[in-house]
């Protein structure tokens, strides 16, 4: 399975703005305040390309599923039944796929429940809520943004926290196992014409993830990245 190189930002004003958060803010956490001129012009957005500069790990194919999750939900309110079934089934088989990654990619929630692995799909670096750019950190964040710009969120997280800029990292995490279920009894009711209660089932996947917060000194441990370091070069872009 590929390594999600997850679109990050650099929110200046401590706003989980851009990138990939975008799309967990409407579904799961509710609108995102709008940036300000200023944040939009000082803000760099990039693909990251190189996985051992991540900070967190996150799955490409949950956050595959939990977009096919919404797509079906859209369909069944849309009253296209056929779609909702294929994006259900389509979601099904990406959530299984993210939950044979979770041996090496899952973590511990601390707003989620205890016990439970979830997996990592979607992240962000946000800033203090009180951060402004001024004439002492414009170049310490003109550095970060250059490190962002080229994929390498580790490097311009340390940047940041050189300058005593307070930096932290949120990521959407999905429990798999429990998505799955949810994903399973989603599809036999499509099939058996129970819509509503195949949406509730849907939405139950949705109302599972979490979003944490950790500051740089306090990130989860995945067993993949500590296998990666240990056995891999610094240019290995896969894993599993």
């Amino acid at each position: 399975m590929k390594r999600n190189t997850t679109l990050l930002a650099l929110a200046m004003s401590g706003a989980l703005i851009a990138g990939p958060m975008s799309y967990i803010a409407p579904a799961f956490a509710g609108s995102t305040p709008a940036a300000s001129t200023q944040t939009k012009d000082s803000v760099a957005k990039a693909t990251a390309s190189s996985a051992n500069k991540q900070l967190l790990t996150t799955v490409n194919d949950a956050y595959t599923s939990m977009r096919d999750v919404r797509a079906a939900r859209l369909a069944l309110f849309d009253g296209n039944t056929d779609m909702a079934g294929k994006m259900t089934n389509d979601a099904i088989a990406k959530m299984k796929s993210a939950q044979a990654s979770e041996a090496k990619w899952g973590v511990t929630s601390k707003a989620g429940k205890q016990g439970v692995t979830y997996v990592p799909f979607d992240s962000s670096i946000a800033l203090g809520e009180d951060f402004s750019v001024t004439p002492d950190n414009a170049k310490t964040v003109s550095k970060a943004n250059d490190q962002m710009a080229k994929g390498d969120a580790k490097g311009a997280a340390e940047t940041l926290k050189s300058g005593d800029i307070a930096v932290s990292l949120s990521a959407a995490l999905v429990p798999t196992k429990l998505s799955l279920t949810h994903l399973q009894d989603a599809a036999n009711l499509i099939k058996k014409g129970s819509y509503y209660e195949a949406n509730l089932a849907l939405k139950g996947v949705e109302e599972g993830v979490v979003i944490d917060q950790w500051a740089l000194n306090d990130l989860p441990q995945q067993a993949g990245n500590t296998q990666t370091s240990q056995t891999t070069t610094p240019s290995a872009k896969t894993a599993g």
